[in-house]
C-alpha cells in the first residue's frame, strides 16, 4: 500500500521484530517528520498544516488500515487476537474487518464484505475533524477580509446540514430512521430529530435540493480563497482527501441504498434486503 512497485533489495525476513528493528524504525522515521519543522516554525500556517496532515494520515491508517493489516508485529495493527490467530492457521484472511461488531456480513469464497450497521461516536469524531478542517480554511481565507461573511458563511454551513440536508437528504438515510430523538450518524451526532423519518429512497428534487446545497457551501469561500493561493491549495487537498476517504472506505459499506454515491454491490443489497423482511417477519433471534 505504501510502497507498491518498489523493488525487493532485501530478501524476506519473516518472523517478529526484533527491539533493534523496532528501535531502528522509530529512530529513522523521527528524522523524516522533524526535519523540514526548523523551517516550517518561521510560518505558523504552514507548520498547521503540516501538522494536521500527519494526524489525518495517523488518524486514518489507525481506522482504516490497521484493523485489516497482516503485519501482526507492527505496532499500530489492531486486527484482533482471534483473528490473526485464524490467519495463521488456515492461511487466509478476509478483506474486511470491523472491530465494533455493528455490522452486516455476507459470506462467499472465504471473503466478507461488511455493512455498517451503526456508527458509533468515535466515527463521528473523526469526520468530525476532518470536516472541521476543511470549514476552518474556508473560514480562515473569508475572515481576513470581513467579520460580517464570515457569520454568513457559519450560518449558511448550519442551515445546509442542519435544516436543508437532514430534511431532504438525512431523513430517508436508515441511520437516521433507527436513531431516536438525536440522530447518530457519524457525520451528524447527537442533533435533534427535527424532521419525521421518511424510509423510502430520496427523490430527484430531494437529491437536486441536497447536491445544490453541498455545492453552494462548498463554492461560497472560493472568491476569498482565490485571494489567498495557500489557502485555496489546502481547501481543494482537503475536499479531496474528505470525498476519496469516504468513497474509498465508507460508501462501500454504508446501507444508505438510496445514496448515489453507494457503492455495495447489487448482491450483497439483495441478501441485506432479504435479512432484514426475515427478521420483520420472524423476528430477530
Amino acid at each position: 500500500m505504501m510502497l507498491s512497485g518498489v523493488p525487493k533489495i532485501f530478501k524476506d525476513r519473516p518472523g517478529p521484530l526484533s527491539l533493534f528493528e523496532k528501535i531502528i524504525t522509530v529512530l529513522g522515521a523521527l528524522p523524516v517528520f522533524l526535519f523540514p519543522v526548523y523551517w516550517l516554525i518561521s510560518d505558523h500556517l504552514l507548520l498547521g498544516a503540516y501538522i494536521v496532515a500527519w494526524v489525518l494520515f495517523f488518524l486514518t491508517a489507525h481506522r482504516y488500515e490497521c484493523v485489516k493489516c497482516i503485519n501482526f508485529e507492527c505496532p499500530m495493527n489492531r486486527v484482533p487476537a482471534k483473528i490473526q490467530k485464524n490467519f495463521k492457521n488456515r492461511g487466509n484472511l478476509s478483506d474486511n474487518f470491523d472491530l465494533s461488531g455493528n455490522e452486516f456480513r455476507i459470506s462467499g469464497s472465504n471473503r466478507y464484505s461488511s455493512l455498517k450497521i451503526q456508527h458509533e461516536f468515535k466515527d463521528f469524531l473523526y469526520w468530525y475533524f476532518v470536516t472541521l478542517f476543511l470549514l476552518f480554511l474556508a473560514g480562515l481565507a473569508i475572515g481576513i477580509y470581513s467579520t460580517g461573511w464570515v457569520l454568513a458563511y457559519i450560518f449558511l454551513v448550519f442551515f445546509h446540514f442542519y435544516v436543508l440536508e437532514q430534511r431532504f437528504f438525512c431523513t430517508h438515510c436508515p441511520y437516521y430512521v433507527m436513531s431516536e430523538k438525536k440522530v447518530r450518524c457519524m457525520m451528524n451526532w447527537g442533533w435533534p430529530k427535527h424532521f419525521r423519518s421518511r424510509p423510502y429512497p430520496p427523490g430527484k428534487f430531494d437529491l437536486a435540493v441536497t447536491i445544490l446545497g453541498f455545492l453552494v457551501v462548498l463554492l461560497f469561500p472560493v472568491p476569498w480563497l482565490l485571494k489567498e493561493p495557500f489557502l485555496l491549495g489546502a481547501y481543494l487537498v482537503s475536499i479531496s482527501i474528505f470525498l476519496l476517504t469516504i468513497w474509498r472506505y465508507e460508501c462501500c459499506r454504508c446501507i444508505y441504498f438510496g445514496c448515489p454515491f453507494n457503492r455495495v454491490s447489487a448482491e450483497v443489497k439483495n441478501e441485506f434486503e432479504r435479512k432484514k423482511r426475515v427478521d420483520c417477519e420472524f423476528g430477530e433471534d
